[in-house]
């Protein structure tokens, strides 16, 4: 079935891949998984200090590395009897700043993105439109399959390690809020 020709554009999924530096050397596939049928127009990925709206109204910031590297896009389509077959919406050769979106021309109803590239650190927005337009939230997350990267590899040396009293952290933290605040222009009354 194709997309209707007066369906609204809107962000379909956003959010940031990572990897570890293990698995970040070879082409691996990572999923975005749609909760209804999507038909994806356009897809950003962002750049260090890039940011776009999210599809609940919020924002992400961009972290995409390294700066250069191939992106291939590939979905299933819905409509078809073997859906678990893939179909290319196109190749991305990502350049930091410079080259970031993808144009995907297509009438495929998908449930599911498929993004191969070997990257360490990936921020994805997806454009599109819901067969459904009524549906309110797309994307869908099992935040059992979130998983972060190791912020080092290996084992880390604890020796050295001093515990911080609660007093101590109680001032910081009340100094970090106060400076924060000044920052944002946020006036207190010391009454």
């Amino acid at each position: 079935m194709c997309k209707p020709e007066n369906s609204i554009r809107r962000v379909l999924a956003a959010e940031t891949i990572f990897r570890s530096t293990a698995i970040s050397k070879n082409v691996i596939s990572s999923e975005i998984d749609f909760k209804t049928p999507v038909n994806i127009t356009d897809i950003d990925i962002l750049s260090p200090a890039m940011f776009s709206n999210t599809a609940n109204g919020g924002f992400i910031v961009g972290g995409t590395d390294p700066e250069n590297f191939q992106i291939i896009f590939q979905c299933s389509n819905v409509d078809e009897e073997s859906a678990s077959a893939n179909v290319e919406l196109g190749v991305l050769n990502y350049e930091d700043h410079k080259n970031t979106k993808l144009q995907c021309p297509n009438k495929i109803w998908t449930n599911r993105l498929i993004v191969l590239a070997r990257f360490s650190v990936l921020t994805i927005v997806v454009y599109g439109t819901t067969k459904d337009p009524e549906t309110e939230s797309v994307q869908k997350k099992d935040p059992s399959t979130i998983t972060m990267p190791p912020l080092i590899d290996g084992p880390i040396d604890m020796s050295g390690a001093v515990s911080i009293p609660d007093n101590v952290m109680e001032n910081v933290e009340t100094e970090v809020k106060r400076e924060f605040d000044e920052l944002c222009g946020v006036r207190q009354n010391n009454d």
